[in-house]
C-alpha cells in the first residue's frame, strides 16, 4: 500500500543515500512508539507498506530512519 510522504520527510530522505538505484530501505517510527521494520521508499517519496499496515497515515509516522546495510566484502 503506497503513502505519499510529506515534503519535510522526503527532504530528510534526500539528504540519505540510496539503498538502490530510486530506492531506499528505511524503519519507520509511528507516534505511538511501534516501528515498522525494512519497509521501501521509492524515489524518497513514495513509501510502500505491507497490507497488515493498511490504517497507518502519514500523519502517524513521527521519524523514518535509514536500514544500513552491511558492506559486502569479497
Amino acid at each position: 500500500m503506497p503513502i505519499k510522504l510529506t515534503a519535510e520527510l522526503a527532504e530528510r530522505l534526500l539528504s540519505q543515500p540510496e539503498t538502490g538505484m530510486g530506492y531506499q530501505k528505511v524503519n519507520i517510527i509511528l507516534k505511538n512508539g511501534d516501528v515498522i521494520r525494512d519497509t521501501i521508499v521509492y524515489n524518497a517519496g513514495n513509501l510502500e507498506l505491507p497490507e497488515k499496515f493498511s490504517e497507518v497515515k502519514v500523519s502517524s509516522i513521527a521519524q523514518i530512519e535509514l536500514v544500513k546495510e552491511p558492506v559486502s566484502t569479497i
